[in-house]
C-alpha cells in the first residue's frame, strides 16, 4: 500500500508491505521493520536495530557496509557466515544484554564478508558485529 500523508508543512511518502515475521514501512525513503511478538501483536524493533556506517540506494534497496552493536551485551548466538546473502529483517546475531535476548537485525540486503564475532564474546555498543561486502 502507497500513500502520502500532510502533517503541518511536509508531506511524508508512505508505502507499507507485509513480510514473513511482520511490517516493512517505508517513509520518504526511510526503512522501519516491525515484528510480532508472540502473542501476534506488531512491535517496533527500532530501538535494537544496528548502527549503520555507510549506506548507499540501488534500485531502492539499502547495502549496509557495517552491522555494529546497538548495546554491550554477550553475544549468545551468530546465525549468519562468511559468504552468505543476507536481506532486510534477518536475524543475524542474538545479544545478552541486561539478562534480556535482543535479536540484531539486517536492515538491507547484503553478502557477509566477514563475521567478526562468536559465541559467548562480550562486545561494547557501537563495536562491530558484520562486515559486509
Amino acid at each position: 500500500m502507497k500513500t502520502s500523508i500532510k502533517i503541518g508543512d511536509k508531506i511524508y511518502q508512505i508505502e507499507i508491505a507485509e513480510t514473513s515475521n511482520g511490517l516493512k514501512v517505508l517513509v520518504n525513503n526511510k526503512e522501519y521493520f516491525f515484528t510480532k511478538n508472540e502473542l501476534g501483536e506488531l512491535s517496533s524493533v527500532e530501538g535494537f536495530k544496528s548502527s549503520l556506517k555507510e549506506t548507499e540506494i540501488i534500485s531502492g534497496a539499502r547495502i549496509e557496509k557495517e552491522i555494529k552493536s546497538p548495546l554491550a551485551g554477550v553475544i549468545s548466538a551468530v546465525m549468519v557466515k562468511k559468504g552468505e546473502e543476507i536481506k532486510p529483517g534477518q536475524k543475524v546475531v542474538t545479544l545478552i544484554s541486561m539478562k534480556m535476548e535482543n535479536e540484531i537485525i539486517s536492515e538491507g540486503y547484503g553478502k557477509i564478508k566477514e563475521v567478526k564475532v562468536k559465541e559467548n564474546q562480550f562486545v561494547n555498543s557501537g563495536d562491530i558485529l558484520i562486515v559486509l561486502e
